[in-house]
């Protein structure tokens, strides 16, 4: 019982300076106060710099952006202008091209059929002295007629 009444004697020895522990308030005065209030305005002004900046920037890249547009679009038109002349050259080569294989192929037909005709005239000489000497041999006439030259 002893040992519980020095417990006791103890905490109540204590009892002030624990109930000081907790009624200790924290100093906040008026300096304070303003100190707070300055920075508050001062992050509304570093907001409000901020966004003007982030406008402007905004503002200059969609200027740019623009330019670009514009430049891409000449740059577009160049290129369709060059695969035009290009088709053009390419139209003119295949024209070309068809020409000299149509006047290659003409000039083979017509010289083939220059050159056959000095042949058929001899075939024909050989022929009318084949069918003239026929009529006096009756087997060569037999198989010129089953050849179909009679």
């Amino acid at each position: 019982m002893k040992n519980i009444q020095k417990i006791i004697v103890f905490f109540l020895l204590m009892l002030p300076t624990i109930s000081m522990a907790e009624t200790k308030e924290i100093p906040y005065t008026l300096d304070d106060r303003d100190r707070i209030i300055r920075t508050e305005q001062k992050v509304e002004a570093l907001n409000a710099k901020i966004d003007s900046k982030v406008d402007g920037l905004r503002l200059e890249m969609n200027i740019r952006f623009e330019a670009v547009d514009k430049q891409f679009m000449g740059l577009r038109s160049e290129i369709n202008a060059r695969f035009d002349q290009l088709f053009n050259f390419l139209w003119a080569f295949i024209g070309i091209f068809t020409a000299m294989m149509v006047s290659v192929f003409g000039f083979a037909f017509w010289d083939r059929k220059l050159s056959l005709a000095p042949m058929k005239k001899e075939n024909a000489k050989t022929l009318s002295a084949l069918r003239d000497y026929a009529e006096h041999q009756p087997k060569l006439r037999e198989i010129l007629k089953n050849a179909g030259l009679l």
